[in-house]
C-alpha cells in the first residue's frame, strides 16, 4: 500500500456463541488477531469500528452485526470503508441464505469485506463485478458441500445404529422421541435429568461428533 495514500479505514467483527471463561478468551483471541491483520496489511482501525459480542451466529437479531450494517449503510459520515471477520463461521451460522444477504448489504454500500481465515474470499470495492459474483458463487457451492457432508454423516450414524440394534431384536427411530416414549434410552434420560426432554434424532451428526447444520434463514430482523 502506498504510504502517501489515506489509510483505508476497517471495521472488525468478531464472535462467540456462549458466555464462558473459554469462549471470552477465543474472543480475546480473534479481536486481537483483526488487530494483527488490519496492523500487518495497513488498515486504519478505532476502538469504535471494533463490533464485538457474545450470541449465537444462527441469530437473525445480533446487536453488534445489526450496528455494524446499519453504519455502513449510512449515506454520510461512514465511519469505515472495509469490514475485516475472521471467519465465515464467525461472520454468521445461518445458512448461506445469511451470508449472501450480509455480504450484498455490505456491497451495495460500496463496503468491502475481508476474511483472515479465507483470503480467497476477499472482495475489495474496486474490484470487478465479476469476482464479486464468483466468490458469491463460491460461497454457495462450499454451503452445498457443507451441508451434503452433514447429511452423509447423519444418515451413516443412523444406519451403524440400525446395524447394531438388528441383532438385539431393538427398532432404531428416525426422528424425535414423544415425551411419553417409554423405550429404554427415553427412561434412562429422564431417569438422569429428572424431567422427560426431547433427545435430539438418534445417530444426529451432532452424536458422533460433526458440526451442526446451520439454518438457513436470512437475516429477517436486519432488512428494512
Amino acid at each position: 500500500m502506498n504510504s502517501s495514500s489515506p489509510r483505508v479505514r476497517a471495521a472488525v467483527y468478531a464472535r462467540v456463541s456462549r458466555d464462558s471463561e473459554d469462549e471470552r478468551r477465543i474472543l480475546q483471541n480473534q479481536v486481537d488477531n483483526l488487530r494483527a491483520y488490519c496492523s500487518r496489511i495497513g488498515l486504519s482501525l478505532t476502538e469504535a469500528n471494533e463490533f464485538v459480542e457474545i450470541v449465537s451466529g444462527g441469530k437473525d437479531d445480533r446487536p453488534e452485526l445489526n450496528r455494524l450494517l446499519a453504519a455502513a449503510s449510512l449515506q454520510r459520515g461512514r465511519p469505515f470503508d472495509v469490514v475485516v471477520f475472521t471467519s465465515l463461521s464467525r461472520m454468521t451460522r445461518g445458512g448461506i441464505g445469511s451470508a449472501l444477504y450480509i455480504l450484498d448489504r455490505l456491497a451495495a454500500s460500496k463496503v468491502s469485506w475481508h476474511f483472515v481465515d479465507q483470503p480467497l474470499l476477499n472482495f475489495d470495492s474496486n474490484t470487478p463485478k465479476l469476482a464479486k459474483d464468483i466468490i458469491l458463487s463460491v460461497l454457495a457451492a462450499v454451503d452445498a458441500d457443507y451441508r451434503d457432508r452433514i447429511s452423509k454423516a447423519t444418515r451413516a450414524a443412523y444406519q451403524s445404529r440400525v446395524n447394531l440394534a438388528a441383532g438385539s431384536g431393538t427398532t432404531v427411530r428416525w426422528g424425535r422421541h414423544k415425551k411419553t416414549c417409554v423405550c429404554e434410552r427415553c427412561a434412562k434420560r429422564r431417569g438422569e435429568m429428572g424431567s422427560p426432554p426431547l433427545h435430539s434424532r438418534p445417530g444426529s451428526a451432532k452424536e458422533i461428533g460433526a458440526i451442526s447444520p446451520t439454518a438457513t434463514q436470512p437475516l429477517s430482523a436486519l432488512r428494512t
